[in-house]
């Protein structure tokens, strides 16, 4: 009995980590910021620029900060494994 409770909340976390990177993955591939990030570098001043750490993986992003429209993001790219999984470039 105790085994079914251990393997179902393993199986819930790993449902649950897995809806957390793909809701990031998809960010990225649309030119959008992370949800499920933290800065691990600080956020530079043109509106937070910088290296984000999610749960497994890591996302770069670029920003600049247009008169026009305000804060920009000119690239995202996501990092697993030491490989790119995604990115956008505008």
């Amino acid at each position: 009995m105790k085994g079914k409770t251990v393997l179902g909340i393993i199986g819930l976390l790993l449902v649950l980590w897995c809806g957390i990177l793909i809701t990031d993955y998809i960010c990225c591939g649309s030119l959008k910021a992370p949800i499920f990030v933290i800065a691990i570098e600080g956020a530079a001043s043109d509106g937070g620029s910088g290296t984000y750490q999610g749960l497994g993986y890591q996302v770069k992003i670029k920003k600049h900060i247009d008169v026009e429209y305000g804060v920009c993001i000119d690239s995202v790219e996501m990092w697993m494994f030491g490989r790119v999984i995604s990115a956008s470039v505008t």
